[in-house]
């Protein structure tokens, strides 16, 4: 198999094609690890996971305020007195508050859950196919949350429950409707009034829950969000995992809701009724007050209404001023008269065309008048002692006399009479002065009661208004659509999990294949090796159990044959690789001792050999030689000898393998120190230059040159190099060696051989 290696160079140089092949070689580990990880997500799917499905409604907030037009009054506003329009936010702010769940969760008794055991998981149960209702007192000593109590329903009077509580079984037989007290707590159960026979209802589990949690647990479950930006419809979600359950958990909370909007718009009516009530009684008692402000100042100043007055005031004073002035005149007029009667003679007349309203005074002026006319006519005819002038002269002094007394008397009335309507003009002139600050004081009484007047009217209607939304409690909120299941869960999701289980098949035998190779530290395929090295690989040897070396016979079984072909493509890559026109010496090596370079020697001797070619196989690895074994054959004089001991004959040092009569074998020779130095010795060289002119191959054996140097030693007398890679042995630390050895030319014309891959299949 291929490894995924961290290398930069390898993750540079590998395609995807290597990838894919690398991984496609565990195909059935990557098939069963699919179906299982399938197996067990329907497993999953159908015994374990719990469906949940998600509920949805829409509701419509109105933006309205209870009174209509109080909500235009700030102080109204200020007080909380009125119900002011919605805001979104504050509304999905009590929606979700933890006091209506709660209140939702009470009323309805979605505390405690009902269940029908199973072989393998418990289905809940709600609604129809509940029989009965549990009622279990929260306040006492002993709550029994999440104790899971058996519910046996004997007949139609009687029931059996079945406990475990503190690891003991608990079991009692009671009658419905009776209050049960027992070590976990107070029960009782109630037979629904709906149900005809309650022995149509199997055995049941029930379990109460706390409160706090299942709030919690709601509330997170719940979402309200506008259904839009500018609209005032809010969308409601609730996930459950019973559809029917869901349903009614939604529906509750909406009522609840809306039940709770309603008296909270009835308090504030009725605390505004109430308000106003108080405010109506204290601007009646005002308003009272104003009116009686209202009849004193009239009343103190003598008027009823201040602008009519004003103009009865303007007449009568000119009426009076006008009658003074009248009597003026006929003052001016006796004035007149009595400087006349004062500073004139008897013979005086006193005028006539003065017009007098005293008639008695008229009548005289116009006697005297006449008289004296009569004694002028008679001066004429007689002297003044005439018996009748004197008397008429008599008569005119008595009449002088008289007028000017009348004349002063009707002056002095006339004058006192101006005096006195001077004085009724003056008074209403006063009143008349008066009248700009009284019609100021009476306006600001009027102002006072008229605002008084208007507001205690205008409250009367709010408060008539209250008491007609007081007796239509109608909410603002509508529901635009009830609540709702989906048809399919959306928990689990089906489609991804069987998704998520294929890929988690993959991931499983891919994630461990990966890290197998991650830190697997051994070449594992000839891909690594070409990605770790640019030096070119020769062939490839697969595994075999069969004996070191593999013969060309017929009797040899598939795996061997198929063995001994690879070697001879190995025979052939040699002869297409090499890069002079001879490549007779060949150096077999490896980086550490166990890769088999001596088998990978002794084999290709023999392939060599049973195609006719004469083949020398000589033993250099002087330090731990093994070659001979492989045939079996005894360490005797070899390459050692042949060196220090001169005068020694090669043929004598070569040994047969069975009847192959062109294949000879030179074992490692005696035992020497100071290895290194000698195979610097130039009888190295003398030996294989004699061999290359009796042999038409050379194939040296030679130490592990990971470990020691021997083989740089032997390098001017090679023609090519093969460095043996052995599969899941060979370190990737030691292709650096051989990619050192090829860059440098350390060792001419090198080539890797890939040892112990996998048997591939033949052709037959």
């Amino acid at each position: 198999m291929n490894d995924i290696n961290f290398d930069l160079k390898t993750s540079e140089n590998k395609n995807l094609g290597q990838v894919f092949k690398s991984y496609s070689k565990h195909w059935l580990l990557i098939t069963i690890s699919i179906i299982i990880c399938l197996a067990l997500v329907f497993l999953y799917l159908r015994y374990k996971a719990v469906n949940q499905y998600e509920i949805n409604s829409t509701i419509f907030l109105k933006n309205s305020s209870a009174g209509k037009n109080t909500g235009d009054i700030e102080g109204f506003r200020d007080f909380g007195l009125i119900k002011t329009s919605q805001s979104l936010e504050d509304e999905i702010g009590i929606i979700t508050s933890s006091g209506i769940m709660e209140e939702v969760i009470t009323d309805n008794f979605f505390n405690i859950n009902f269940y029908h055991k199973g072989s393998i998981k418990d289905v809940e149960i709600y609604g129809e196919d509940v029989p009965v209702q549990i009622l279990v007192d929260e306040n006492a000593d002993i709550v029994p949350y999440d104790l899971f109590i058996d519910l046996i329903l004997i007949d139609e009077t009687s029931y059996e429950l079945k406990t475990e509580f503190e690891k003991q079984e608990i079991s009692s037989t009671h009658a419905f409707g009776e209050t049960v007290k027992t070590k976990y707590g107070t029960i009782t159960v109630l037979k629904k009034p709906e149900v005809r026979s309650i022995t149509e209802f199997g055995p049941m589990t029930f379990v109460l829950s706390d409160k706090e949690k299942l709030v919690s647990e709601y509330l997170k479950n719940l979402s309200v969000y506008p259904d839009n930006d500018t609209g005032s419809l809010l969308r409601m979600t609730f996930v459950s995992t019973h559809k029917t359950k869901g349903e009614d958990i939604l529906s509750k909370l909406i009522d609840t809701y809306i039940k709770r909007t309603i008296k909270y718009e009835n308090e504030l009516a009725e605390n505004t009724i109430k308000i106003i009530d108080n405010r109506l009684k204290l601007l009646s008692g005002e308003i009272e007050n104003v009116e009686k402000s209202v009849v004193d100042f009239k009343t103190k100043n003598v008027v009823t209404d201040v602008a009519s007055n004003a103009d009865t005031y303007i007449q009568q004073s000119n009426d009076y001023k006008e009658k003074a002035s009248d009597y003026q005149s006929q003052i001016n007029i006796l004035s007149q008269i009595e400087q006349t009667l004062l500073n004139g003679t008897i013979e005086s007349s006193i005028g006539g065309g003065f017009s007098i309203n005293d008639r008695t005074l008229t009548d005289q002026i116009s006697t005297y008048n006449s008289t004296l006319v009569e004694r002028q006519n008679l001066s004429q005819s007689a002297v003044t002692s005439n018996p009748m002038i004197v008397k008429l002269d008599a008569n005119l002094s008595n009449l002088r006399k008289s007028i000017l007394q009348n004349v002063q008397s009707s002056k002095n009335g006339l004058s006192l009479a101006k005096r006195n309507l001077q004085d009724n003009a003056n008074r209403y002139d006063a009143q008349l002065a008066r009248v700009p600050g009284m019609e100021k004081q009476l306006l600001d009484i009027s102002r006072d009661k008229s605002t008084k007047e208007g507001l205690y009217l205008y409250l009367l209607q709010k408060r008539e208004e209250e008491v007609l939304s007081l007796a239509v409690p109608a909410s603002s909120t509508r529901v635009v659509n009830r609540p709702k299941s989906g048809i399919y869960p959306i928990s689990p999701n089906k489609k991804l999990t069987y998704l998520a289980g294929l890929l988690l098949g993959l991931f499983l035998p891919i994630s461990a294949i990966y890290f197998k190779n991650a830190f697997n530290t051994q070449i594992t395929s000839i891909e690594e090796i070409n990605n770790l090295t640019e030096t070119p690989v020769v062939g490839e040897i697969s595994k075999h159990s069969g004996p070191k070396l593999i013969v060309a016979k017929q009797e040899e079984r598939e795996e061997q044959s198929h063995t001994l072909e690879l070697f001879r493509l190995l025979r052939f890559n040699l002869e297409y690789l090499k890069k002079d026109q001879k490549n007779q010496t060949i150096l077999i090596t490896s980086s550490v001792k166990g890769e088999g370079k001596t088998f990978i020697a002794s084999n290709l001797a023999l392939s060599l050999a049973s195609i006719g070619e004469k083949v020398a196989l000589l033993s250099f690895d002087l330090r731990k030689p093994t070659l001979m074994s492989c045939f079996n054959l005894e360490e005797k004089i070899g390459v050692t000898d042949f060196i220090i001991k001169k005068g020694i004959d090669k043929d004598s040092l070569f040994q047969n393998y069975n009847d192959i009569e062109n294949l000879k074998l030179m074992g490692s020779g005696m035992v020497v120190g100071q290895i290194s130095t000698i195979l610097l010795h130039e009888r190295v060289g003398i030996l294989i230059n004699e061999l290359k002119s009796e042999f038409d191959r050379i194939i040296i054996d030679t130490a592990p040159i990971g470990l020691v140097s021997d083989a740089y030693a032997l390098n001017p007398f090679v023609d090519s190099t093969i460095y043996v890679v052995r599969k899941d042995f060979t370190k990737k630390d030691h292709i650096g060696i051989v990619d050192n050895i090829y860059k440098n030319s350390k060792l001419k014309n090198c080539m890797i051989l890939f040892n112990e891959t996998e048997p591939k299949e033949t052709y037959n």
